[in-house]
């Protein structure tokens, strides 16, 4: 191995001395020091003695130091080594990894000295285990803030579409003769007329004349396309602007088109609150709402819809058959929904548990504006008694479910304290509601006495 002649460093003097060199360096500034010999064979370790950096790197010695490395990193070995002997004696730091015997990686930043043009390499280097800790969290933590808020976005989604389903009036319309055929009771409200009787009205009847060519182009494309199309309109009669959306409903009998019209979101200046608003309205009213595709799977469904069904987790509903719960004549009713575009409300039986059945009355439409052809359906339970208890407990399931949330960031027994807490005021609400009035029944019916009762409720 060629060499050029120092100019500028004198080194000879501390060949002799690598040693001790080695084990100043690791006194003052540095995790470990190694001496190399011209043959890149390891001579001495030094380390601090009170906390070693690696306490097996003792073995290193009568080794080459490219083989105390992992594989992909012995090329930066070689390249240190190269620089000490043709860049004035030193080199540039380059970090490698050790394997620890743990079997771990141990990474290392080495910089390299040959002391003198024959002499030995001096290699000095930092742990960087504690930096790539840092990074490591670092990573953690972003990739944690990424989870979350795509967790966000989905869930707000999830709200805007469920919304939709509870929301949205929608009316199906026959092209030829540019009258209405049915109507949802959103759309009754919304163009004030009485749903059974909305049948056969003109179009022209319920739209502004400055917003009638644009409302007949709207269907005229839909009718002649299979996509979805959009446009503004005002309604007659008033100063309401809402957002229509048309598509053809392919499987029925004569050209029908079905028209969505939704208002604008609630004012909010805050888009989180917005946000908040829509999830309070999607998951705090007592219909269940669940969104079907075109394998009349499951999509997405609201909390009462969990309720009903008795599920405890959205993920045991999401990607099940409807038909699981509903069956018979209700899925007869979807089949000619898809014909239709619109089914008109009717009761039906929805399974439970243990082959209980719930009467609801079922209501639904197409979602012309969300790819593959997917249905919005409503389900209202014929008595909210019924759902009581259901209610009850989805209500400590969501508590439970958001102090999941504070895991890895509150200890286990404080997290279990205030679960405890949860649980027992569920079962002193469930208590006073089986026995409204009279707490020495209540009392009893929990094993404790009127006065511990009140003291808890307090």
């Amino acid at each position: 191995m060629s060499r050029r002649p120092y100019p500028s460093l004198d080194l000879d003097s501390f060949s002799g001395c690598a040693a001790g060199l080695a084990r100043a360096f690791v006194s003052l500034s540095s995790d470990i020091a190694l001496v190399i010999d011209d043959a890149g064979i390891v001579t001495s370790v030094a380390q601090n003695e009170k906390a070693p950096m690696n306490p097996g790197a003792e073995a290193w010695v009568g080794q080459p130091w490219a083989q105390t490395v992992t594989g992909d990193t012995r090329g930066k070995i070689e390249s240190l080594l190269a620089d000490a002997s043709t860049c004035g004696g030193m080199g540039r730091r380059r970090e490698v990894n050790h394997s620890a015997d743990s079997g771990d990686e141990l990474p290392v930043a080495y910089t390299a000295l040959r002391l003198g043009e024959r002499g030995p390499v001096l290699a000095v280097g930092r742990d960087l285990r504690s930096v790539a800790a840092i990074q490591q969290r670092f990573l953690d933590t972003q990739q944690a803030l990424e989870r979350s808020y795509w967790r966000a976005r989905h869930e707000e989604a999830r709200h805007r579409l469920l919304y939709q389903v509870a929301s949205d009036a929608a009316i199906t319309v026959d092209i030829e003769r540019q009258c209405l055929i049915a109507v949802n009771a959103a759309a009754a409200r919304l163009l004030q007329v009485d749903g059974p009787s909305a049948q056969g009205r003109l179009m022209s009847a319920h739209f502004d004349a400055t917003s009638l060519p644009a409302v007949e182009a709207l269907l005229a494309s839909a009718c002649a396309g299979s996509e979805a199309f959009a446009a503004q309109a005002r309604l007659a009669g008033s100063h309401i602007s809402v957002a229509l959306t048309a598509t053809r409903v392919p499987a029925a009998i004569k050209p029908t088109v079905l028209l969505r019209l939704r208002q604008a979101d609630p004012p909010h200046d805050d888009p989180l609150a917005l946000g908040s608003a829509l999830a309070r309205h999607v998951d705090g009213t007592l219909e269940g709402i669940v969104v079907i595709d075109s394998d009349g799977r499951v999509r997405e469904a609201n909390l009462a819809f969990m309720q009903m069904v008795q599920a405890t987790e959205l993920e045991a509903v999401i990607g099940q058959p409807l038909e699981r719960w509903l069956r018979g004549d209700s899925m007869a009713v979807i089949r000619s929904l898809r014909a239709q575009g619109l089914a008109p409300c009717q009761r039906v039986a929805l399974l439970r548990t243990g082959r209980l059945e719930l009467a609801v009355d079922m209501t639904g439409s197409l979602l012309g504006d969300v790819a593959g052809g997917d249905i919005g359906i409503t389900l209202r339970p014929c008595g909210s008694d019924v759902l009581t208890a259901d209610a009850r407990a989805a209500v400590l399931l969501r508590a439970i479910d958001a102090l999941a949330d504070e895991l890895g960031q509150t200890p286990l027994p404080a997290l279990l304290r205030q679960a405890q807490a949860l649980a027992q005021q569920h079962f002193l609400h469930t208590a006073t509601e089986r026995h409204p009035g009279d707490s020495a029944a209540a009392a009893r019916l929990l094993g404790i006495s009127a006065e511990e009762l009140a003291r808890l409720r307090s």
